[in-house]
């Protein structure tokens, strides 16, 4: 048996696959490709099916309230705001636990999480609340006030739980594909 030398193991084809596989990693490894992914591009799942919002600059819960009586609008904002002006209304009263409303007094609302994200905005509505004063069934004033401010403290508690229920995140769709990457560089040379 003869004994090879290394001068006649690698032949010319060999060595070219050896220095273009060395160049392309070099390459591959110079442009980030090796890199852990970053995954911060956030989609948001919905009933209504999904919108990507981009990277989160900002996440919060939200709440939207009106009370109506004759169409006149008689207290409208957050869940917190509109249960305090409604038991500043009825402080002054001997016995407010007895106060109702009249017939035709409709309260209706919604409440959630929102993002402000680089690519859009999103309100993703949670809960909501629905309420009418009706003459067979009126609403117990005191009772609302509860119902507004057991709501708005649900909705505060669950929100990190809510949004990662709703939320897929990913690397942002421009950094995730390796092929647009090198021909960036290509034309960048």
């Amino acid at each position: 048996m003869e004994n090879t030398s290394t001068k006649q193991v690698i032949t010319a084809p060999v060595a070219s696959i050896i220095v273009t596989l060395t160049i392309c990693l070099t390459l591959l490894f110079a442009l980030g490709s090796f890199k852990a992914s970053n995954l911060d591009y956030a989609t948001v799942n919905f009933d209504g099916g999904y919108k990507k919002i981009g990277v989160i600059s900002e996440q919060r819960s939200f709440s939207d309230v009106e009370v109506k009586f004759n169409d006149k609008v008689l207290w409208s904002g957050s869940l917190d705001y509109v249960a305090g002006e409604i038991a500043n209304s009825i402080a002054s009263e001997k016995e407010p636990q007895n106060i109702t409303w009249k017939e035709g007094v409709t309260l209706n609302g919604t409440a959630g999480v929102s993002w402000d994200g680089s690519e859009s905005s999103f309100k993703l509505t949670m809960e909501t609340i629905d309420l009418v004063s009706t003459k067979e069934v009126p609403l117990v004033v005191q009772d609302v006030i509860t119902q507004l401010r057991t709501l708005d403290r649900k909705v505060k508690d669950e929100n990190d739980i809510s949004a990662k229920q709703a939320l897929t995140f990913s690397e942002a769709p421009s950094a995730s594909f390796t092929l647009t990457k090198f021909l960036a560089a290509l034309r960048n040379m």
